[in-house]
């Protein structure tokens, strides 16, 4: 049996058969991030009781998409880039207490601000 693949970007598919049957699997070797319009880039299931009583500072290091199954969508994110990390990450929720903005560096919450 051989299995071919490809490798391109940050994604690698292997593909054969078996049996007369086919099968291909995907593998990312990137985590999912979130887009400006406030959805993970990828189809995750992370229930977001994972993350109940956890807040503020109990939140650091969880990943942008974390963040959002947890606490739902942003009211707006803003992503750039620095001298210091490849991607940075703004998100700006609307909570009980007022205005919370959570900072991201290479997709880990490092900042949380009330």
């Amino acid at each position: 049996m051989a299995l071919p693949f490809v490798a391109g970007g940050c994604a690698m598919e292997i593909g054969g058969f078996v049996n007369d049957r086919s099968a291909t699997a995907r593998v990312a070797t990137s985590e999912a991030l979130v887009g400006e319009d406030g959805r993970c880039t990828a189809d995750l299931s992370i229930d977001p009781a994972t993350f109940r009583g956890r807040e503020g500072d109990g939140l650091l290091g969880l990943t942008e998409c974390e963040l959002v199954a947890a606490k739902g969508p942003p009211l707006s994110v803003q992503t750039g880039a620095s001298s210091a990390a490849k991607r940075e990450t703004t998100m700006l929720y609307m909570e009980p207490t007022g205005k919370t903005v959570f900072l991201f560096t290479n997709n880990r919450l490092v900042r949380v601000i009330r």
